[in-house]
């Protein structure tokens, strides 16, 4: 499967984040209580566009660092329970994952083992993106983000 080579301006984001390994569907739970949450956030930048936001590669024991995520204007007025997360401008490999969401680490996988290598791009060391919008609630389809060089 070939990604589609898209430039992203650099952007700020309010959310809520998790660490571990998500053995135990920690990450969907988060989400769920996110989107109860999400409009106590002050200046959101576009209403329907959420992101999934992996700024940390798996250390020894399979963690990582993830946050549900809304892009906003500014950091003014972030609620206690959230954090703020800035993601810089770059170049981003992006593939679009249409499945079931509790296959989604076998598709990270491919992208990893398979499509990254084969694309002829190296990763560079910015967060990785999932990008929720409109399609996910219609499909269940989005976009994943892999930083390149």
């Amino acid at each position: 499967m070939q990604g589609k080579i898209v430039s992203v301006d650099g952007f700020k984001a309010v959310g809520m984040t998790y660490f571990g390994d998500n053995n135990n569907g920690e990450i969907p739970k988060m989400w769920q209580i996110f989107n109860q949450k999400f409009m106590e956030i002050s200046n959101i930048s576009k209403p329907v566009l959420f992101y999934g936001i992996c700024d940390s590669d798996m250390d020894e024991q399979g963690r990582f660092d993830y946050a549900a995520a809304v892009g906003v204007d500014s950091f003014e007025n972030v609620p206690e329970t959230m954090v703020t997360k800035t993601i810089p401008a770059g170049n981003y490999l992006v593939y679009t994952y249409e499945g079931d969401i509790k296959n989604i680490g076998e598709f990270y996988g491919k992208i990893f083992d398979t499509y990254l290598p084969q694309s002829g791009h190296e990763m560079d060391m910015r967060p990785q993106l999932e990008v929720y919008d409109d399609r996910y609630m219609k499909t269940g389809a989005f976009d994943i983000y892999i930083p390149v060089k």
